[in-house]
């Protein structure tokens, strides 16, 4: 019996997975909310594309549980031949999910309208799906072109309508912008980032592009040594990080004096030009008053954030 409970679309427990003797994850916990759009990152080597295996039904973990929209995706069984337990994949739930794997195999002597009928005939679809998930991947025009004719975002854009195919609950991508020009990165940034709202599939995930997971995900994790190191929702997160200002003013001492006065590390750059670094975010309408109500003059403040990918780099890299 199938389930719907209100809380994950996708749920990892204590995954555990051995390759030729080496650990490759160990107790990956992971949670994805329903109508999510969540980032899954990790430098080469992590342990990402295993983990994305493993939740696809492709490779067998060898501890630990997958559960699928409320249903467990492996049960243990016993070979009759050695006699020895392993996991099984359940097949059945392989139709609440749709997935991307490396790069799409396309047909490209066939429209795209043809291309997603041999889809919907694998999977006893009415071909009334076909303009369904065109127009959700805003190819809806280009039905009749055939896919050699294609720009690469527009054959991404098309792979992703296959795996829309049958309205699946829960879409896995690995590095869906990978490859792509700027145009085509944009178009697949909108797509995904609108999919829950206007399809109701939960997104999962893989990217090194860390400027897009700003831009499209609402959630992100972080994978090292084959476990979660990190995870947050993209609001919490910013709201974390610290700023540095540089702050234009009539008399850039005296500000500075101010400053230390009240704790706040500046550095001169010139007569009228100070720079604070490590700002909490809450902390800069404070740092402007002060300056105010001690009479110097603020003609300008300009504020740069860390960026995800300065986050990365600086916290998870080695």
């Amino acid at each position: 019996m199938l389930s719907q409970p209100s809380e994950n679309a996708l749920a990892l427990n204590q995954i555990s997975k051995t390759y030729a003797g080496e650990q490759v994850l160990s107790q990956l916990n992971l949670a994805v909310p329903y109508g999510s759009v969540y980032a899954f990152l990790g430098n080469n080597g992590e342990g990402k594309s295993t983990t994305i295996r493993v939740l696809t039904g492709l490779e067998a973990p060898d501890a630990g549980s997958v559960t699928i929209c409320g249903d467990s995706l492996y049960a243990k069984r016993r070979s009759l031949l050695s006699r020895s337990a392993r996991f099984v994949p359940d097949y059945r739930l392989l139709h609440r999910l749709g997935g991307l794997i490396d790069a799409p195999s396309l047909y490209p002597n066939l429209t795209a309208a043809e291309f997603l009928s041999i889809g919907c005939g694998i999977k006893g679809l009415p071909v009334s799906e076909i303009d369904r998930v065109l127009a959700v991947v805003s190819l809806t025009d280009a039905a009749k072109r055939l896919v050699g004719q294609f720009s690469l975002g527009m054959k991404q854009r098309l792979a992703i309508a296959h795996t829309l195919l049958g309205d699946p609950e829960l879409l896995i991508l690995d590095e869906p912008t990978n490859g792509l020009d700027p145009s085509g990165i944009r178009d697949i940034r909108q797509l995904l980032s609108e999919l829950p709202a206007s399809t109701g599939t939960t997104v999962f995930f893989s990217t090194h592009n860390l400027d897009e997971v700003e831009k499209m995900a609402t959630r992100f994790a972080v994978l090292k040594d084959g476990r979660i190191r990190f995870e947050s929702d993209i609001p919490s997160w910013k709201a974390a990080q610290q700023f540095n200002m540089t702050l234009e003013v009539g008399d850039a001492n005296a500000a500075h004096t101010v400053l230390l006065k009240h704790g706040f590390q500046s550095k001169m750059t010139n007569p009228n030009t100070l720079r604070v670094e490590g700002l909490p975010r809450d902390e800069q309408p404070r740092l402007h008053a002060l300056l105010v109500n001690e009479g110097i003059e603020l003609f300008q403040s300009y504020q740069c954030k860390t960026s995800l990918e300065q986050w990365f780099t600086n916290e998870h890299t080695d």
